[in-house]
């Protein structure tokens, strides 16, 4: 579902800025009176400080720490706790008790004990770092029934790896760990520390069970450190035990090798196409069919529902190869991605012993259990474009396995009506057929998603490491609005390759758009009236054949709450294909005799474009810092002179400079007032948000917005959009805002109201309409999901 909306409401500088003044005076005074309800003999925890020779660590240390203040929002007052205190001195009624326990925080009281606890799990920490003389002390300040607690941390001098020996009996194991040192966390002259040893650890498990041996564990590992070498330095020795099988174990032949760890291969691979975790014991007939070895089973009938060869590319775990653990968790991520099985498990199952191989055999059982794969969804949206309200919704079919091969294949259709300003006097009838709606907008979609790679160069390796999927989708939308009648034809087909955990890249060999446009007489005549090319063009027939490449970065782990980056670089091409063939065919196009496919003359373009930001949580809170940098350019040349309405770039929305509606900001310091579209050919936008907590669901956030767009080429109805080096500075539009979150989990419906804090339409010297005293209104944006 999406649905976002932008309004303006005027308000005087007076009123907007009381609600400001009482909520400061609020939290001021709350937090003057927050020792309140402390006791007698007891502190309230105010701050947890951290005095140390190695503040490289601080942000490890700060989550040792046993007991934590009280939140503040902003890092100015503590707002929940304040609550508390207020609904704590009145009535015990349910709405004081709703507020104590929803919105309300406890006040922390120092606890001594706890401080204790603290610096002894600080000093361990520091030892288990490689500071083995480290000496942590703990200093309390009172003022005012509030305690701050100081932890002041002498590091000295760490210890060193020196010497690493190597104590492992079982030859094979040997040869594989010393194989594979260069990729140790443990180098000599590094400083000693327990992580590394651990990682250590948990890689040669990793490693060792890659290698065929299924049976070995992190318990046959250990270490032992020697550090009265002086100098603190530490020899380091990693060993590796065999196991001790019983005396009447008959699975080891009666010789020295009874004491290795045993190798193992997959002599079976079975995939249960049809398991059911409940009823393990299904019955009746089965049918079978192996592909490369793999033998796939189910009841009859069912494997009739499935091309079992195209799912051989999906596993991994191949017949008479020797076990890896990379092997069977590569089999279970890539049939989860497939999206066919709502469960998916994978059993090892191993003989008694050796066989003629000298390798003991293990039979791998893939058991899968299919979910629905057709599925009908209605979806309904509320839309706002620019103040024009208006109802949608799409009904969409869904087939999950459309060629049997885990092709997932969607039916789209997409419709919706809007009350839009008659900017004149229109005439088509059409457009007043509905006595609420002069809008209407409707249009089938079809995609088909392969999960595999459909070209030529199709390697092993590729399959192995990238995870490649291919899409082939094309659609067809019509738009009758007021002022236009417009049609858009898109065809595209791309794949996608992930690189590693991190990178993944989106590659578009082939795009195709094409737009009809028919405008309504008044209309026109406005363009023409205002002799503007570059406008004009924005409303013209196009043709767009481009090619696109998407790289996406994303450190992101959902699993832990630490700092991360997201970054994607675009880079598009179009009309160079259609160029070259008309120059070879001896009559070169350009802008002042453009050529044309199917009676349009084609673009022509380079686009680049990226995005980058950054999240940075916070240890005390769940509190965020986002950060958001863009910046885009489009340059039309060759064919072209003007960049394709639908390819320029705009500012302003909800996701964007947010105290301007969507495309109504710019470009440059354009002040003409119109109804038309803002485009431009060059963008820069940098958002910054601190997203904060407020209560269970609801979150808050302040947040800046900062950017604008500009043209590369003169236009007479917009001179002042031109970018110029000296000047586009001056016209970076600034916006500051609040924001409210609803957060349900699945998804997040948002509220911010923001200002203009700098105006680029406005005259030079008064720009900032802070200092000018200018603040008349707020634009309000809802939205669905987190602006970025």
């Amino acid at each position: 579902m999406y649905f976002y909306t932008a309004f303006m409401i005027p308000v005087t500088p007076r009123t907007y800025l009381l609600p400001l003044l009482i909520l400061g005076i609020v939290g001021l005074s709350s937090s003057c009176n927050i020792t309140r309800t402390i006791p007698d003999k007891e502190f309230l925890l105010n701050k947890n400080i951290i005095k140390t020779d190695k503040p490289e660590y601080n942000e490890e240390i700060v989550g040792i720490i046993k007991q934590k203040p009280n939140r503040k929002i902003l890092g100015l007052f503590r707002f929940h706790l304040s609550l508390y205190n207020f609904a704590d001195r009145r009535k015990d009624t349910k709405f004081n008790k709703w507020l104590k326990s929803a919105i309300g925080e406890q006040p922390v009281i120092l606890d001594y004990s706890l401080t204790e606890k603290t610096r002894q799990q600080i000093e361990i920490f520091m030892q288990n770092n490689g500071y083995f003389n480290a000496s942590v002390t703990d200093t309390t300040l009172y003022r005012k029934k509030k305690a701050n607690v100081i932890y002041t941390i002498r590091a000295e001098d760490p210890y060193h790896y020196q010497n690493l020996y190597y104590e492992i009996s079982d030859p094979s194991i040997k040869e594989i760990v010393l194989r594979d040192t260069l990729r140790s966390h443990i180098k000599s002259g590094a400083k000693y520390s327990n992580n590394s040893i651990q990682k250590e650890r948990d890689r040669l498990t990793t490693l060792i069970k890659n290698h065929g041996y299924y049976n070995f564990n992190s318990l046959y590992i250990t270490y032992k450190a020697d550090s009265s070498l002086g100098n603190r330095t530490i020899n380091l020795w990693t060993i590796i035990v065999n196991p001790i099988p019983a005396e009447k174990d008959s699975a080891f032949p009666n010789d020295s090798s009874r004491y290795f760890h045993q190798r193992n291969y997959f002599k079976d691979i079975l995939v249960e196409m049809d398991y059911d975790p409940i009823k393990v014991d299904s019955g009746g007939l089965k049918d079978t069919i192996e592909e490369k070895g793999i033998r796939f089973i189910a009841r009859k009938g069912v494997l009739e529902q499935y091309n079992t060869r195209y799912f051989t590319d999906h596993i991994f775990t191949k017949k008479n190869n020797i076990y890896s653990l990379a092997d069977i968790d590569l089999t279970y991520r890539r049939l989860s991605d497939l999206g066919l099985f709502r469960f998916i498990n994978i059993r090892i199952e191993s003989e008694s012993g050796p066989d003629s191989t000298h390798l003991v055999p293990l039979t791998c059982n893939i058991l899968l259990s299919p979910q629905a794969v057709k599925e009908i969804k209605i979806e309904a949206e509320g839309t706002n474009n620019g103040g024009n309200f208006g109802i949608a919704g799409n009904i969409v079919y869904r087939n999950k396995n459309f060629l049997k091969g885990a092709e997932s294949f969607t039916f789209k259709i997409k419709g919706g009506l809007e009350l839009q300003q008659n900017f004149s006097d229109t005439t088509y009838e059409s457009t007043r057929q509905l006595a609420i709606f002069n809008a209407y907008e409707i249009g089938p979609e079809l995609t088909l998603n392969f999960p595999r790679a459909l070209w030529p160069f199709n390697s092993k390796k590729e399959k192995h490491r990238g995870n490649p999927t291919t899409s082939i989708s094309t659609g067809f939308n019509t738009q009758n609005r007021p002022e236009y009648f417009r049609q858009l034809f898109n065809l595209s087909y791309y794949f996608t390759i992930k690189l590693n955990k991190f990178n993944r890249i989106y590659i578009y060999p082939a795009e195709i758009n094409f737009l009809n446009v028919k405008l309504d007489p008044a209309f026109r005549a406005q363009l023409t009236e205002l002799n503007d090319v570059n406008l004009i063009l924005g409303y013209t027939d196009q043709f767009i054949a481009n090619g696109r490449l998407s790289y996406i970065f994303n450190n992101q782990d959902l699993s832990l709450r630490k700092k991360y980056v997201f970054f994607r670089l675009n880079m598009e091409v179009a009309g160079n294909a259609l160029y070259i063939a008309k120059s070879l065919s001896g009559n070169p196009p350009n802008s002042r005799n453009p050529a044309s496919m199917f009676g349009v003359q084609f673009a022509h373009y380079i686009r680049p474009d990226f995005d980058i930001r950054y999240y940075s949580p916070f240890i005390f809170s769940n509190a965020l810092i986002a950060l958001r940098f863009s910046a885009g350019a489009g340059i039309p040349y060759g064919n072209s002179t003007q960049l394709p309405f639908e390819k320029s770039f705009f500012a302003g929305g909800p996701n964007d400079i947010r105290a301007w509606r969507t495309r109504q900001l710019g470009p440059g310091a354009n002040v003409k007032e119109d109804f038309f579209e803002r485009f431009g050919d060059l963008k820069l936008t940098t958002n910054a948000e601190y997203r904060f907590d407020i209560f269970r669901k609801l979150k808050g956030a302040l947040f800046m917005d900062a950017g604008n767009i500009w043209l590369i080429r003169a236009s007479e109805s917009r001179e002042d959009g031109l970018f110029k080096a000296d000047k586009f500075l001056d016209q970076i539009a600034i916006a500051g805002g609040l924001g409210l979150r609803f957060d349900f989990t699945f998804f997040i419906i948002r509220m911010d109201g923001a200002i203009k804090m700098k105006d680029p339409a406005l005259p030079v010297g008064d720009r900032w309409v802070v200092r000018a005293n200018q603040l008349n209104d707020i634009t309000f944006n809802f939205g669905i999901g987190y602006p970025f």
